[in-house]
């Protein structure tokens, strides 16, 4: 497995691609490190029940889910013959659209039960990525007289996924709400759930190791800008992960692995010197 000396460089291409193998590189690297699995096992159980209770939810309202779009578009009525000349292209798209709403709304609240199972195994998955980090560097595993600590590192990891996970709900009912209130802006707060989603989901998944070197936010969202194609490329390859039926339940220690590796090779401090 490449270390620290494997810098995030290159044009926009190749760092978008590099950012799109890192969900392979940490699975790959997590499958070399049978020691991990005991641990990786908790947020594979806690995906599950994310994604179980996503689906439902979701299936329970999908009747009322259909009727909130299906009043955001215009209902075209044909007066003549002629009019169907325009009045069929236009309900074809109109539903077309409808439907591409409602597989938005649920790959999205797919990625909220996952964020959620995040949130819940939260402190499970900041020490993976911490044995992570200890495996690549060539670190001592923790002793047991640090045993005091895992108090105080549980509640620091869940307390900084919780305000990761309200600032990106923030941003969800923000742009809800004005696509509920605003006739034609749905058409773009769609595509921007799924951008903002994108974006967000590399923060997260290095965020537990940033947060362990207590880099601000403000550091962070420069670097995101800074390292914006490995970002999409990282971020758009688990936004597609989380909706793929099984494996969407395997790939959140994944993710937070290949997190820790982007940290480890391309660090907020280093990324704003190359800026």
């Amino acid at each position: 497995m490449s270390g620290t000396s494997d810098r995030v460089r290159g044009g926009w291409i190749s760092r978008f691609r590099q950012g799109v193998m890192l969900l392979a590189e940490g699975f790959s690297f997590l499958r070399a490190q049978r020691r991990l699995w005991v641990l990786a096992l908790v947020p594979v159980l806690f995906a599950l029940v994310g994604v179980v209770s996503a689906v439902g939810l979701f299936w329970a309202h999908l009747e009322a889910i259909q009727q909130i779009f299906a009043g955001m578009f215009p209902v075209l009525e044909a007066t003549h013959w002629w009019t169907w000349i325009w009045v069929a292209p236009g309900k074809a798209l109109f539903w077309g659209l409808r439907w591409l709403a409602v597989g938005v709304s649920f790959a999205v609240s797919l990625v909220a039960g996952l964020l959620v199972a995040n949130l819940a195994s939260a402190p499970f998955l900041d020490r993976l990525s911490q044995r992570v980090e200890d495996v690549v560097l060539g670190a001592r595993g923790p002793s047991a007289d640090e045993a005091p600590s895992l108090l105080a590192e549980t509640l620091r990891s869940f307390a900084a996924e919780f305000l990761r996970m309200s600032f990106l709900a923030a941003l969800w009912l923000s742009l809800s709400v004005l696509g509920f209130l605003l006739p034609g802006v749905h058409l773009v707060t769609g595509p921007l759930l799924v951008a903002t989603t994108i974006l967000f989901l590399p923060l997260d998944y290095t965020g537990f190791a940033l947060d362990r070197r207590g880099v601000p936010f403000g550091s962070r969202r420069r670097w995101l800008w800074s390292e914006l194609p490995t970002m999409v490329g990282f971020g758009g390859v688990a936004f597609v992960a989380c909706l793929i039926p099984g494996f969407n339940l395997l790939v959140l220690p994944s993710l937070v692995t290949a997190g820790t590796l982007l940290v480890l090779r391309a660090h907020p401090d280093e990324a704003s010197e190359r800026v």
